[in-house]
């Protein structure tokens, strides 16, 4: 690092002569050697506050202020010929656009606007898949851990009943006690090993995994991303408002806080419990227990200290998850015996009786 030198430049004196002497350059004195560089410092002006007014706010003068926009001046635009031409082109167009990215969502059946292709929510993905890496690259766990071992197994069954096996998949286990799991778009799966032990077996650890690979399935992130190109013009009208003076400068906050639990957090809740049956009724295909679905979300409930209100929320709550799920059993056990599990299990448990179960293989030393 280079350090400032503050330095005074004394020129020599002029002097009427007739023999001038040779030219002596500047002598340069830093200030660090001059014991009155302190007066000199305190005592210069301080150009940054030069001149400046102390601000203060003031409500009548905020109450006479005129507003940058008034009412007449957006009735006399509106009215302009020109202007009703550019609405009804506008309009026409919002809405071809919007029936035109209309799509219907895999297995759940939903209907949806969306309007972004994978690529592009795979490119906020890979920015995302680094900044975690680098956040957590001291704590992923190497694959010959047992914690590891046991969500690549889970994975290797879940993969091919999404039917998603083109998608380059990528799994990481991170040593953590924080109970979470998530699919970014591009395939690239994180798993904290806090959540083990509310899966607690596999077919558990399907539930929890079948449903992050749901969201990607149903292309949750695009969906996500689209409705705020949807929500964009509803915030500017409010800023417009606040603009005209309408509502006080509370416009844009107002608009958002409505907009933010009154549309963008119940169709986060829609989004999760559209995960929580598109990964049922997966993980039942992959010939896992349903069932252990339920097991997952009730010592989930028990886990959690405080639970936040659903209104509150981006997620259901625990107990509206169970009672879906329970509704939902009789269709997934159904999908496990169409995909040919049930057989394999009866097979599995007359295999398990005549060795006397597990306990006839002897414990590992």
């Amino acid at each position: 690092m280079l350090a400032r030198s503050n330095s005074i430049r004394v020129l020599p004196a002029k002097r009427v002569c007739t023999n001038p002497k040779p030219f002596h350059p500047p002598i340069r004195i830093p200030f660090a050697s001059s014991p009155s560089n302190a007066r000199f410092q305190s005592g210069r002006p301080r150009y940054g506050n030069y001149g400046r007014r102390s601000s203060r706010f003031d409500p009548d003068a905020a109450r006479r202020a005129r507003p940058l926009l008034t009412i007449d001046q957006v009735g006399r635009v509106a009215d302009h010929g020109g202007t009703k031409v550019i609405g009804v082109v506008v309009v026409v167009g919002g809405v071809v656009f919007y029936y035109s990215h209309q799509e219907i969502v895999p297995v759940s059946g939903r209907q949806r606007f969306n309007c972004f292709s994978d690529e592009s929510v795979e490119g906020e993905g890979a920015l995302m898949y680094k900044k975690i890496m680098m956040e957590y690259q001291g704590a992923i766990l190497p694959d010959w851990d047992r914690r590891s071992k046991m969500v690549h197994r889970v994975m290797s069954r879940l993969i091919p009943a999404s039917e998603m096996e083109h998608v380059d998949w990528e799994v990481h286990v991170i040593d953590s006690p924080e109970m979470n799991a998530f699919v970014i778009p591009g395939g690239k799966v994180f798993v904290f090993s806090g959540i083990l032990p509310i899966a607690k077996t596999d077919d558990g650890l399907g539930a929890i995994l079948g449903h992050e690979i749901a969201h990607n399935l149903a292309r949750h992130a695009a969906e996500s991303m689209s409705s705020m190109v949807l929500l964009e013009p509803v915030r500017w009208i409010f800023i417009s408002l606040d603009v005209m003076g309408i509502t006080g400068g509370l416009g844009r906050i107002l608009g958002d806080i409505a907009l933010n639990f009154g549309l963008m957090r119940p169709a986060s809740r829609k989004q999760e419990s559209e995960a929580d049956y598109i990964g049922l009724m997966m993980m039942s295909k992959a010939c896992y227990e349903p069932s252990a679905a339920v097991g997952v979300w009730q010592r989930m409930e028990k886990a959690q200290a405080v639970e936040v209100p659903a209104w509150l929320s981006t997620h259901p709550t625990n107990a509206s998850r169970i009672e879906k799920i329970q509704e939902w059993l009789p269709k997934a056990e159904m999908a496990r015996e169409e995909s040919g599990c049930a057989a394999t299990s009866l097979q599995a448990r007359a295999f398990a009786d005549v060795l006397g179960g597990w306990r006839g293989f002897g414990e590992m030393h």
